[in-house]
């Protein structure tokens, strides 16, 4: 397939019909790609190959119904956009969760240029990330339903992408508007994916995001959020790992797929 109709069938696949190419269009588009598709490691934690191409990205994420995580969701987005005729590139950022440190560039994100604003799309950080673009307007706080955003600029003149977290504002990231290419993401890419310390690798994570519901799974935990209240389940066997995969996540995985996955990251904690 080429990319036009890739676009063409990740529209359809994600119901959006509407034609004109505004700023709801664009919140339709970001929802419902993060409602459908679940942000995850599965494929590595299963030391599985994560090609980066347009094409293999739309038939794990779309055609499979696999998932997977920034390099590959917002990737397939920004094709999306972009052969649809917006003003889009990449940008790469640092994931700090709120400190003040030095960290390597690991985390992909969209820069939209439209109506004369810029504006952050990401499809690709889990739970705790936006359900529709939010804009580069420093200090300008954005109501998302059940999360507030806002973007603004550390001493280091850093863009830090915050959301409200237990009554104050936590930076998940933090980036700046310089030029990157697909190689720098493939050096990002193969580090998140592959080094033995990165966090990908060492942790089972599954999460949809909905316009009123979140559903996370972290090891051995599901985590259920609903109007501020979590209401959180211990994992405690592989049929119900299983189901929450299959059923919740709407993951086409068998079932040994999952008693690898309890095995390697939740069996331990069950048994302590």
């Amino acid at each position: 397939m080429n990319n036009s109709a890739i676009a063409q069938a990740y529209l359809a696949d994600l119901n959006i019909t509407n034609k004109v190419r505004d700023i709801r269009f664009l919140n339709e588009l970001q929802s419902k790609h993060i409602a459908q598709y679940s942000f995850n490691s599965l494929g590595v934690v299963l030391g599985q190959e994560l090609p980066l191409d347009v094409e293999s990205l739309f038939d794990k994420i779309v055609q499979r119904r696999r998932g997977g995580y920034c390099f590959e969701h917002n990737k397939l987005v920004l094709s999306v956009l972009a052969e649809l005729k917006f003003d889009v590139r990449l940008l790469l950022a640092k994931v700090v969760y709120n400190q003040d440190v030095e960290v390597a560039r690991t985390h992909r994100v969209t820069l939209l240029s439209f109506g004369g604003a810029e504006y952050i799309v990401d499809a690709g950080f889990g739970h705790l990330g936006a359900r529709f673009p939010v804009k580069i307007e420093l200090g300008l706080i954005q109501e998302q339903g059940d999360a507030q955003y806002r973007i603004i600029k550390n001493k280091r003149e850093e863009y830090c992408f915050q959301v409200v977290k237990e009554g104050d504002f936590f930076t998940l990231y933090t980036f700046d508007l310089q030029r990157y290419t697909e190689s720098d993401c493939l050096l990002a890419h193969f580090y998140s994916h592959k080094h033995p310390n990165a966090a990908f690798v060492n942790n089972l994570v599954v999460s949809r995001k909905f316009s009123d519901e979140i559903k996370s799974l972290r090891n051995g935990e599901f985590h259920y959020i609903s109007g501020g209240i979590t209401k959180t389940t211990k994992i405690i066997n592989v049929k119900q790992l299983h189901q929450l995969l299959t059923q919740v996540y709407q993951l086409d995985v068998d079932i040994a797929i999952s008693e690898f996955l309890f095995h390697k990251f939740i069996a331990n904690k069950v048994a302590e």
